[in-house]
C-alpha cells in the first residue's frame, strides 16, 4: 500500500487478533508505533492489543499498553478500553488489578459488569462472581445471555444444584428460554450434568427447539461423567440415526463409555467408523481409541497380553506417530509390567525425536516405575532439559512411592516445592501414601496444611487419602472430621468404619450406618463384619437385628465374611440359637464361618456340639486356624476329654501347620485341672511349655482349681501370679482369703482393694433402644429397690438358702451381709423384669466376674420368673433356665 492509514493498521491488526496468529497483532502494533508519526493508535487499537495480550498471557506487554493509555489522560479512557483492561488482567490471572480497574469505572455498563463477572469465574472465584451477579440484580442492570451463562458456569463449578435451579428459574422469568438461545441451553445442560441431575439434563435437551453438535456432546458426556454408560451409548445411536455424523469430541466421550463397560466389540465398531470417516487422522480420536483397547484388553484373559501392544500399535498407526500415541502405549506397558515392549517404545520415541515431550516423559517414568525399575525412572527424569512440570514431578513421586522409596519420594516433593511447581491430586496422594508408610504423622499434618492452602480439600481422592492417613496413624477423630469436606456419596465409608473400630467408638459406627443408609453408600464385606462387631453386646441386640435387616436388603450377607460377622454378633449378644440359624442359612460356609460357630458353641456351654462341628469341618477340608483349635481345646477341657485335647495339641504343628501359643497351652492346663490331675498339670507346665509360664497359665490354673474346690492348688497358682505381678490387687485379695480359709493368719497380707485403683463395677441392660446402666456406688430407683425386695421375699418363701461355697467368686464384687440381691446385675435384672414384656428374655452385661451368690440366686429365680435370664460377665455367658445355668457352674 502506498499509504497505510489508521484504518488499514486496525483492520489487519484486528484480523490477526481474531483469527491468529495472535503474536502478529502485537508485532504490527510495535511496527505501527515505530513508523509514521502521523498514524497513532486510538482506543480501539489499544483494545485490540489488550485482547491479544490476554490471549497470549503477555502480562508485561499488557501493563506497558496500560501505561501508555494512562499517559494519554482520562479523556482517552473510554468504556470499551476499560473493559479490555479488565479482560486482559483477568486472562493473565492478575485478578486484583482487574478488580482495581473495574472499581475505577464511574458508571459501569453491562459489558463492564460482564467482564468482572467473567474474570472472577474464570479465575476460580465462583462465590465472588455470584456476589457480583447479585450486585448486578440489585443495581437493576439488564441481564443478557452471556451473564447467565457465566453464572450457570459458576454454579456448575461449585456443583451447587439448588442455586443453579434458582438462576434457571430467573432465566425463565426473564424470557431467555423462549427464544431458544442455543449456547445458554448448552450451558444449562452442562450444569445439570456436573451436578449429577440427569433428569434435569434430559429435560433441557428434550425441550430444545434446535440442537447442534455441542448439545449432543454435552448430553453424551453428561451420562459418561456420571457413569451411565449404557444411556450414553443409547443416545449415541440416536445421534447417528438422526444426524448421521459426529465429531472427535463425541468419539472421545463414547470411547470412555465403551472402556467403562469393557465392551471391545462395540469399540471395534467405533474403530470402523473412524476409518470410514477419516477420523483416523485425528490425534485425540486415535489416542482415545488406543486407551479404549488398552482398558478393555486389561480385563480379558492374560493369555492375550504378551503380543497385544505391538499388534495394537501396528494395526492403528497411520504412517506417522506422535507423543500421544507413544504415551498411550507406554501406559499399556505400565499396566501389564511389560518392560521389554516399554523399552522398544522408548527407543521409538528417541528415533522420532519426541522423547522430550512432557506426556512421553511422564509415561516413561510411570512405565519404568511400574516395571520395578525406579533407577531407570530417575534417569529419565534427569534427562529433562527444561524445568519439569507438575505431571513429570507427579509421575516420579508416584513411581518412587510405588516402589517403596518413600523417603526419596518426600525429598522429591520438597524439591518440587522449592522449584515453585504446583502439586496436583496425584502428587498429594502419593506423598500422603509415603508419609503413611513411614508412620510420620507430623509430616502428614504438614501435608494437610499444604492441601488446605492449595484448596485441594474438595478433591475426593486427596480427602479420602487423608482419612486413610489419620486412620492408620491413630488420629481417628481427625479422620472423622474430614468426612464433612466431601459429599456422602464420595466418602470412603470403609476407612471411617475401620477408624471407629480402632477407637472402639461403636456409637459413631451406628451414626455412620444411618448416613450410609440415607445415601446408599458402598460398603465392603470386611466393613459389614466390623459393623456387626460394633453390635456385639447383649445391650445392642436390637441394633444388631436392624443391621442384619439392612444388610439382607442390600444383599451383603451372601458374602461369607458378612455371614461370619452375623454369627459372631449373635453369639456375643447371647443368642446362640440365632447364631446357629445364621450359620445354617449361609449359602457358602467359609473356614471363618465354621470357626465362628464352633467358638460360639463353646462360649455358650455346648462343647459337645462344637466338637461335632469340628469333625464336620475337617471332613469338608476347611482351613483350620489357631482360633479354631483354641475353641476345640476348650471344648475338650469342658467335657473332660483330656487325652483328646493333649493329642490335638501335640499334632497341631504337624497336621495343621499351627504353632501352639500360650492360649493353647492354657486350654490343656484347664483340661488337666478340671479332671483333678494336678500332678500332671505341674509336669506339663515344667516340661512342655517352652518358656516360663505367663500370667494366663496361672490364671487358668487358679480358675480351674476354684471350680473343683482345690484351695491348695489355688494358693499355689496365686503365689505364682504374685511372683509375676506383685501389684495385682485382686490376686492379693484372693490369696488373703485362701490363707484365712487355711487358718494361716500370720502370713495374711494386709492389703485392701483400692476402689479408686480398681474402678467401680457396673451392669447394663437395653430397654426400648435405650441403654440403662447400674453402678455399684449408686442407689437404685425406688421402683427397682421394691422389685428386688419382692424377689427376695418370694425366694425366701420358696425356701431359697444362699450357697456359701463361693469364696473365690466374690473377689471382684463389693462385700455385703446376708442373703441379698444387692449387686449391679441384680438391679439390672429387676429393672428388666419391670420394663420388658412378659416372657421376653432379660439380657444383662456385667463389667466383672459374676459372684457365686448372685449366680445361685439367678438359677433359683429362673424357676419362677417365667423367662430366661442371660448375664454376660468377663468370663462367659450365663443362660439361666429352669434352675440351671449353661456354664454348668464352671466359670
Amino acid at each position: 500500500m502506498p499509504e497505510r492509514t489508521l484504518i488499514s493498521w486496525t483492520i489487519l491488526m484486528s484480523g490477526y487478533a481474531k483469527r491468529g496468529p495472535t503474536k502478529e497483532a502485537l508485532a504490527l502494533f510495535i511496527e505501527m508505533l515505530s513508523g509514521d508519526v502521523k498514524v497513532r493508535p486510538d482506543s480501539y487499537v489499544y483494545a485490540v492489543v489488550l485482547r491479544s495480550c490476554g490471549e497470549l498471557r503477555e502480562l508485561r506487554f499488557g501493563q506497558g499498553v496500560h501505561g501508555q493509555v494512562l499517559k494519554k489522560g482520562e479523556a482517552f479512557l473510554d468504556g470499551f478500553l476499560e473493559n479490555s483492561l479488565v479482560n486482559m488482567y483477568s486472562s493473565c490471572g492478575v485478578l486484583q488489578d482487574a478488580v482495581s480497574v473495574f472499581d475505577d469505572i464511574e458508571k459501569p455498563d453491562l459489558v463492564a459488569w460482564s467482564s468482572i463477572l467473567s474474570a472472577y469465574v474464570k479465575n476460580g472465584f465462583e462465590e465472588e462472581g455470584l456476589n457480583v451477579f447479585l450486585d448486578m440484580v440489585l443495581e437493576g442492570i439488564e441481564l443478557d445471555a452471556f451473564v447467565f451463562s457465566m453464572v450457570i458456569k459458576a454454579c456448575s463449578n461449585l456443583e451447587d444444584l439448588n442455586l443453579g435451579i434458582q438462576v434457571h428459574s430467573l432465566m425463565v422469568k426473564k424470557g431467555f428460554q423462549k427464544g431458544g438461545c442455543l449456547f445458554l441451553d448448552n450451558s444449562l445442560m452442562d450444569f445439570y450434568a456436573k451436578c449429577k441431575d440427569l433428569k434435569g439434563l434430559r429435560r433441557i435437551f428434550d425441550k430444545m427447539s434446535q440442537k447442534d453438535m455441542v448439545s449432543w456432546n454435552t448430553l453424551i458426556m453428561g451420562y459418561v461423567h456420571n457413569f451411565h454408560y449404557l444411556e450414553a451409548l443409547r443416545n449415541f445411536r440416536v445421534l447417528m440415526h438422526e444426524v448421521c455424523y459426529c465429531d472427535d469430541f463425541t468419539i472421545t466421550s463414547i470411547l470412555k463409555a465403551v472402556s467403562g463397560l469393557h465392551d471391545m466389540d462395540y469399540g471395534r465398531q467405533i474403530h470402523g467408523y473412524l476409518i470410514r470417516t477419516g477420523l483416523v487422522s485425528n490425534d485425540y480420536a486415535m489416542c482415545s481409541l488406543l486407551d479404549m483397547y488398552i482398558e478393555c484388553i486389561a480385563h480379558q484373559s492374560s493369555d492375550h497380553w504378551e503380543k497385544v501392544p505391538l499388534k495394537l500399535y501396528v494395526g492403528l498407526e497411520r504412517g506417522e506417530s506422535n507423543g500421544f500415541m507413544i504415551a498411550s502405549m507406554l501406559k499399556w506397558c505400565s499396566m501389564v509390567s511389560d518392560l521389554d515392549t516399554g523399552e522398544q517404545f522408548h527407543s521409538m520415541a528417541n528415533k522420532l525425536g519426541i522423547s522430550s515431550d512432557p506426556y512421553v516423559i511422564s509415561s516413561l517414568i510411570d512405565m519404568y516405575s511400574k516395571c520395578r525399575m525406579p533407577e531407570a525412572a530417575l534417569r529419565v527424569f534427569e534427562t529433562v532439559e527444561s524445568t519439569p512440570g507438575t505431571a513429570t514431578w507427579s509421575a516420579l513421586i508416584s513411581g518412587l512411592s510405588w516402589n517403596g522409596w518413600f523417603e526419596e519420594a518426600l525429598k522429591c516433593f520438597q524439591q518440587m516445592q522449592f522449584n515453585g511447581i504446583e502439586a496436583n491430586e496425584f502428587t498429594f496422594t502419593s506423598v500422603i501414601l509415603a508419609s503413611m508408610a513411614l508412620g510420620d504423622l507430623r509430616k502428614g499434618r504438614e501435608l494437610h496444611g499444604k492441601i488446605l492452602k492449595t484448596c485441594y480439600t474438595s478433591n475426593v481422592s486427596v480427602v479420602n487419602m487423608l482419612i486413610n492417613l489419620y486412620s492408620e496413624l491413630a488420629d481417628q477423630k481427625q479422620a472423622l472430621k474430614l468426612c464433612s469436606l466431601i459429599s456422602d456419596a464420595q466418602i470412603s465409608w470403609n476407612l471411617l468404619i475401620q477408624a471407629c473400630i480402632r477407637e472402639n467408638d461403636y456409637e459413631m459406627i451406628h451414626q455412620l450406618l444411618r448416613r450410609i443408609q440415607s445415601c446408599s453408600g458402598c460398603i465392603e464385606p470386611i466393613s459389614v463384619c466390623d459393623i456387626f462387631r460394633s453390635c456385639s453386646s447383649p445391650v445392642l441386640l436390637h441394633m444388631g437385628m436392624q443391621v442384619q435387616a439392612y444388610m439382607t436388603k442390600r444383599g451383603l450377607l451372601s458374602h461369607p465374611t458378612g455371614g461370619s460377622g452375623l454369627i459372631q454378633m449373635y453369639s456375643a449378644c447371647g443368642q446362640i440359637a440365632e447364631a446357629d440359624m445364621a450359620f445354617q442359612l449361609m449359602p457358602e460356609k467359609s473356614s471363618l464361618s465354621w470357626s465362628s460357630i464352633i467358638s460360639a458353641k463353646v462360649e455358650h456351654g455346648h462343647p459337645s456340639e462344637a466338637l461335632v462341628l469340628f469333625n464336620d469341618m475337617r471332613r469338608r477340608n476347611k482351613l483350620v486356624d489357631q482360633s479354631t483349635l483354641k475353641s476345640v481345646l476348650k471344648a475338650c477341657a469342658r467335657i473332660g476329654r483330656v487325652d483328646e485335647a493333649h493329642s490335638l495339641l501335640m499334632s497341631m504343628e504337624v497336621v495343621y501347620g499351627v504353632e501352639p501359643s500360650e492360649e493353647h497351652y492354657s486350654c490343656i492346663v484347664e483340661a488337666f485341672a478340671r479332671a483333678g490331675m494336678l500332678e500332671e498339670v505341674e509336669t506339663f507346665i515344667d516340661e512342655v511349655i517352652p518358656d516360663k509360664a505367663g500370667t494366663m497359665i496361672w490364671r487358668t490354673l487358679l480358675s480351674s482349681s476354684r471350680i473343683i474346690g482345690n484351695m491348695k492348688a489355688a494358693k499355689f497358682a496365686l503365689e505364682k501370679l504374685l511372683e509375676l505381678d506383685p501389684s495385682d490387687c485382686f490376686a492379693n485379695q484372693l490369696l488373703e482369703k485362701v490363707l484365712l480359709m487355711f487358718g494361716n493368719w500370720k502370713d495374711t497380707p494386709k492389703t485392701k482393694v483400692n476402689t479408686k485403683t480398681v474402678g467401680l463395677n457396673s451392669s447394663w441392660i437395653e430397654v426400648q433402644n435405650r441403654i440403662h446402666e447400674f453402678i455399684s456406688d449408686q442407689n437404685p430407683s425406688e421402683e427397682v429397690s421394691y422389685k428386688i425386695s419382692e424377689l427376695q421375699r418370694e425366694m425366701e418363701d420358696l425356701g431359697y438358702v444362699a450357697d456359701r461355697n463361693h469364696l473365690l467368686h466374690d473377689a471382684e464384687e463389693e462385700e455385703y451381709d446376708g442373703v441379698s440381691l444387692g449387686h449391679t446385675e441384680m438391679e439390672a435384672i429387676a429393672f428388666g423384669l419391670i420394663s420388658l414384656p412378659h416372657r421376653m428374655p432379660v439380657r444383662v452385661i456385667k463389667s466383672v466376674r459374676m459372684c457365686g451368690n448372685c449366680h445361685s440366686a439367678c438359677k433359683f429365680m429362673s424357676t419362677f420368673v417365667d423367662r430366661e435370664l442371660v448375664v454376660k460377665d468377663t468370663c462367659t455367658f450365663h443362660h439361666f433356665r429352669d434352675g440351671g445355668c449353661s456354664c454348668q457352674d464352671s466359670w
